[in-house]
């Protein structure tokens, strides 16, 4: 995660706006404990999100060009 990719930081704010609504949320139909609870699950599956996008970039095959997808029948033949 590089600082100086565009769109960065209004990904983070709006990532920060989902955990605190989830939060909020919570607050009010389960209680304080919960609230804790969903935020930081809400954030663990962000970064998890985030960690899964950037093993699948780093196994991409050197070169950078993905391959055509096989043919399946006789329409994707041509």
């Amino acid at each position: 995660m590089n600082p100086e990719t565009p769109g960065l930081w209004a990904r983070v704010l709006v990532r920060a706006l989902v955990v605190a609504a989830a939060a909020v949320m919570a607050l009010g139909f389960l209680g304080p404990g919960a609230a804790v609870l969903v935020a930081a699950l809400t954030a663990l599956t962000f970064v998890l999100l985030w960690l899964r996008a950037r093993h699948q970039r780093s196994s991409r095959p050197l070169g950078g060009a993905p391959r055509p997808p096989e043919p399946r029948g006789p329409r994707d033949a041509g």
